[in-house]
C-alpha cells in the first residue's frame, strides 16, 4: 500500500509504501530558497540537497526528542534531500523543516549553525 502527503508538509513530500516512510524534498523547491543560500555562497553553500541535510541535522539536532532523532537516516544527493525512518518520528522532522523552509529568518538562523558536508 502507497500513501503520498504532499500537501501537509509542502514542499517536503512524506511518503509511506509497505510500512517504510521517507521525508523528500526535490530539486523542484530549492530554488525558491536559492537566495538564502546565494548569501552563503561564499563559503560554499548553494541549496543543492546535501546543503539541506546541514540544515536539517541542525534541525534535528536542535528540535527533536533524541529518540525520534536516532530513528532516523538520510540519504542526500545533490538535486534531493531524503530522510527515512518511521513515520512518526518523520512527521516530528516535517513540522520543523517545513516551517523553516517557509521562514527565511528561520532558515538563515540554522543556516548560520550548520556545516558544510
Amino acid at each position: 500500500m502507497s500513501d503520498t502527503d504532499r500537501e501537509t508538509y509542502a514542499p517536503f513530500v512524506l511518503h509511506e509504501i509497505d510500512g517504510e516512510s521517507s521525508l523528500i524534498l526535490g530539486d523542484a523547491a530549492f530554488g525558491a530558497k536559492e537566495h538564502i543560500f546565494a548569501e552563503r555562497a561564499e563559503d560554499g553553500w548553494s541549496g543543492n540537497g546535501y546543503d539541506w541535510n546541514s540544515v536539517i541535522q541542525v534541525l534535528v539536532a536542535e528540535q527533536l526528542d533524541s529518540a525520534a532523532a536516532e530513528q532516523l537516516d538520510y540519504d542526500p544527493e545533490g538535486g534531493t534531500f531524503a530522510a527515512y525512518g518511521p513515520r512518526g518520528p518523520l512527521e516530528q522532522l516535517a513540522v520543523v523543516a517545513a516551517a523553516t523552509y517557509h521562514d527565511d529568518a528561520k532558515l538563515r538562523d540554522a543556516l548560520s549553525r550548520a556545516e558544510l558536508d
